[in-house]
């Protein structure tokens, strides 16, 4: 029994008709993949492109600035919590060890002096625990940013790398297209043919 060649099958679409891939010469890909690779080193030297795309583009372009500033920001607001977090610390140890010594000043000295030492000390060792106190909302603060910057920084930052590689198969495909149409005769058959495909 002779069944239908795996490969014919493959070559179709849903509604039998051959694959726009399969249709394609070396050829043809070969130009897209010069098209796209210019459009690449267009990018790559900030060469100037077409002011009709550029624009058609503002809005995605504006809303990506919005993008890599939430980027940066959440990465130095990260780098700022760890640096308030170490220095919290440090002003804490140093508070409370001298508060602990003007306290201690304090029991040998009766006087005057002596009850305000003892006053600042306890005012120093309180003002040290209360510091000590904003650590754990700002390691909250902290995980927070970092989930933040890890899911959905991250994920997004995967959807415009896949969106930037089509703009520029996209942009490509236009420079393609702006350099055949320049060749192009409406009543030269080929031609007509040639700027359909691409």
């Amino acid at each position: 029994m002779n069944l239908p060649s795996t490969s014919r099958c493959h070559s179709m679409d849903p509604f039998g008709q051959p694959k726009p891939e399969d249709n394609q010469s070396v050829v043809s890909r070969m130009q897209k993949k010069y098209w796209k690779t210019r459009q690449v080193f267009i990018k790559a030297t900030g060469k100037k492109e077409d002011e009709h795309v550029v624009a058609s583009d503002a809005e995605l372009d504006a809303k990506l600035e919005v993008f890599h500033s939430i980027q940066e920001t959440c990465s130095e607001l990260l780098k700022i919590v760890e640096k308030y977090q170490l220095r919290l610390n440090v002003i804490s140890d140093e508070e409370d060890e001298l508060g602990l010594f003007l306290k201690c000043q304090a029991e040998r000295d009766t006087t005057q002096a002596g009850r305000m030492m003892d006053a600042t000390g306890r005012a120093l060792c309180s003002s040290a625990k209360q510091r000590l106190a904003l650590y754990t909302p700002l390691s909250r603060l902290k995980q927070e940013v970092a989930t933040f910057s890890q899911r959905a920084v991250s994920d997004t930052l995967m959807t415009i790398n896949r969106m930037e590689h089509a703009r520029t198969e996209y942009r490509g495909a236009l420079l393609w297209m702006k350099d055949v149409s320049q060749e192009l005769d409406p009543d030269t058959l080929k031609q007509m043919e040639k700027f359909r495909k691409v």
